[in-house]
Parts: C-alpha cells; structure tokens; sequence
C-alpha cells in the first residue's frame, strides 16, 4: 500500500507549513517515462533493453509490479526459508557487484519512493500498474486504451506495434496535440534508444552562481566580499565571473547585507543560519530546487575565469556534483563546486546525522572529481597579511604579463 502526496488547502484546519518553492517530482523522480498501451511482458523487454542501449554514465531505473510473489505472500505461501515471511521485516545483501534491499513494509510513500531513486536520471515505469509525469505509449492492437486513458497525461512518444498505423479515434479525442507527437514502430530500438537519451538530456538542470559572501570575516576584520583585488570589489568581481558562466547569479548573504544591497544585488538570503557556506547552499536550493548550483567562495582572489569554464564543460549532471580536487591533490574542493538538485535531498540526510560540512558530503557522494587546470587559483585569503601577500602577488603578475 502506498501513500500518494496530499495537497492541503487554505481551508484545512492549522495551516501552518511555510510556503516552500517544491521541484517538480512524479512518484519515483524528477525524469519519468511509463511506457504503456501494450502486454507487461512486451514492456519489461523494452525497458530492459533502454536501459542497456543507453549511454554510458545514464543511471536508470525500472519499476514494475510483481502480484505473483506477494499474493503467495499474503496466503502464507511462499518459500518458507524467506525473510520475507514475515511482515516489518527489512533484508539488505552486498551482492559484490550489486547492493539488493527486499522490504515488507506495511506501507511506502512518495517521498520515500523519490529518496531511493534520488541518484538515477531516469525513471522507466511500467504505467500499465503506475503513474508517470510522461508516457511512451504503445498502439496494440490487442489491447485498447480506452480504460487507461486518464493515465495519458503527458504523453512524450507513441509506438506502433504489430502492424498498428493509426492513432485510435478515442486517443486522438483525448490527446489534443496528438499530431505533434513524435511516432515510430516499437522494434525500432536504436530510435526508441536516441529518443530516451535525447529526452532525458533535454531535462538536464540549468545552471545557476552562486558567490558565498555571508560570513563573519572573523580573521580578516573586515568585510572580505568588499576587499578590491580588481578595481573592484570582490563580491563585484565574482558575480560577473561567473553571470558569464552560468545562467544567472547571485550573491548568497545574511540578512543584514540583504537589506543593504536591495534592489543593487540579486541576492539569497540565508534561510538556515549558523552553518556557513552549507546554509547558503541549502538556502539556495530551497529558492530554486530545479536549478545546479555552481558555489564560489568570495576569499579566492586568484580564481579565473578559465577554470569556471573549465568546471562548467566537464560538468556530469549524472553525479551529486562536479569538483576539484584540493592543491594537495588529497580531497574534493569545496569552495568552487557544481552541485546538482539530487543534492539538495543528500545536503539534508547528512545535516539530520550531524553533518554539516560541504567537503564531508563530497568525499561520501558519487561525485565527478577533477584536476585543475591551476590549482593555484585555490588559494584563500583569509587573514591581513594574506591579503596583502596576494596584492603584491597579483601586482607581480600584472607586471610580468606586460
């Protein structure tokens, strides 16, 4: 038995949930595709056969329903040596190559479903038993669709199937931009493949900058993000670095320099206060959860914008996030990092266990790691003497470039 998401209207008693902006998710993910019109057997071999023709990197799943197994269950029937027999009872194996998780749990809901999947970019559903935010479906002419119709909600593909040709008059009533949707035969599986793949690389998030500058500047004494290596102020110069990179960007600050810059800034408050550049992270995902966030810290005067560019090619949207390694070559940089939407569900697993540093979710996630082009860009300024060491430095280098 699953538990579906329930709206709550203005008219329901002690509203008092705050009115967060939510990604939009079906019930397994944020890229679903429910393939239906035809037999279950004949769906089981498509979805297995996408997932193995798909590129390489595309992490996909699959999700059916098996009665067979769980009606012997529910009679008492059933292989008498399985964990399973018994109802609240979890089994989790290291199959080596593959982890497996058997659950027989009273009842399972969507926000569940969406933190098991939260990894994979594509969601393959058998929408003869499930719903699905889009639709492969097929025209078979052994089985007709006019029970399954309200399932048609956005559909993405149709499959002609044995010897089909022709949109049945009952789908076309319902579907008023049939003529737009793109067809083919359900054999045709290299064009099924490159259709999925195109599909889901369509979907792949937009990329928004995000420059860190509401902390304290404790050690420096002064507001860091104010600090000019440029002719310019840091949080000035950062911004514009990376609004070339990115879709767009914005300063992440506490409340007090939110006041200050209103209306001269595009600005996210901090939301969550007392964690760093953590918080500000977080805050921004809560603003725009369908967004990546490329985070930079206001401290690294020496940053260009080659390696931002270099960051955003090799940007794996397959990932948690995209990163460098440190100068030492020892862990994940974390003061100038790409972080992906699946990240914002994991941001929150490792605050509820205590966790609150950037760098630890790094190291512990499937991440995309790499080289920097110039580690030496990585160096923070932090204190008044690094400060003016790095003026000198940058005075030096202008010289020698000329």
């Amino acid at each position: 038995m699953k538990k579906k998401e329930e709206s709550v209207t203005s008219n329901d008693k002690h509203q008092k949930h705050a009115a967060l902006t939510r990604p939009r998710y079906g019930d397994y993910g944020r890229v679903e595709l429910g393939i239906l019109g035809t037999s279950c057997g004949h769906i089981q071999k498509l979805a297995a056969a996408l997932i193995r023709n798909s590129s390489p990197g595309i992490g996909s799943v699959y999700v059916d329903a098996d009665h067979k197994e769980g009606d012997q269950l529910m009679e008492g029937k059933g292989s008498a040596d399985s964990l399973m027999q018994s109802p609240g009872v979890m089994e989790y194996r290291d199959k080596i190559v593959y982890q497996r998780l058997d659950m027989r749990l009273g009842e399972t809901s969507v926000f569940e479903q969406r933190e098991w999947f939260n990894r994979q970019d594509l969601v393959l559903i058998n929408a003869n038993h499930f719903n699905a935010l889009h639709q492969v479906l097929v025209i078979d002419p052994a089985k007709p669709m006019e029970k399954k119709l309200h399932k048609l909600t956005d559909v993405s593909l149709i499959l002609f199937k044995d010897g089909a040709s022709e949109i049945p008059p009952v789908v076309k009533e319902h579907l008023e931009a049939w003529q737009s949707i793109p067809v083919l035969k359900f054999d045709e599986l290299d064009k099924i493949t490159r259709f999925v793949m195109e599909f889901v690389q369509a979907r792949v998030p937009k990329v928004n900058g995000l420059v860190l500058v509401g902390g304290n500047s404790t050690r420096m004494g002064i507001d860091k993000a104010e600090l000019s290596y440029h002719g310019q102020s840091q949080k000035d110069y950062l911004l514009q670095l990376i609004k070339s990179h990115c879709e767009a960007g914005f300063l992440s600050c506490n409340a007090s320099q939110a006041e200050e810059w209103s209306g001269r800034y595009p600005v996210i408050t901090d939301k969550i206060l007392g964690l760093g550049p953590f918080g500000g992270l977080v805050s921004a995902f809560m603003e725009q959860p369908e967004s990546a966030w490329l985070t930079l810290a206001c401290d690294l005067p020496f940053l260009t914008g080659d390696t931002l560019a270099y960051l955003v090619r090799h940007r794996n949207p397959s990932k948690l996030a995209t990163a460098f390694l440190d100068p030492k070559g020892e862990f994940p940089e974390p003061l100038i990092t790409l972080w992906e939407p699946r990240a914002y569900p994991v941001l929150l697993r490792f605050l509820s266990q205590g966790y609150s540093c950037p760098r630890k979710v790094l190291i512990n996630s499937a991440i995309e790691l790499l080289q920097a082009p110039d580690p030496g860009e990585f160096r923070n300024v932090n204190r008044p003497q690094e400060h003016e060491a790095a003026l000198a430095d940058l005075r030096a280098s202008k010289n020698e470039a000329r």
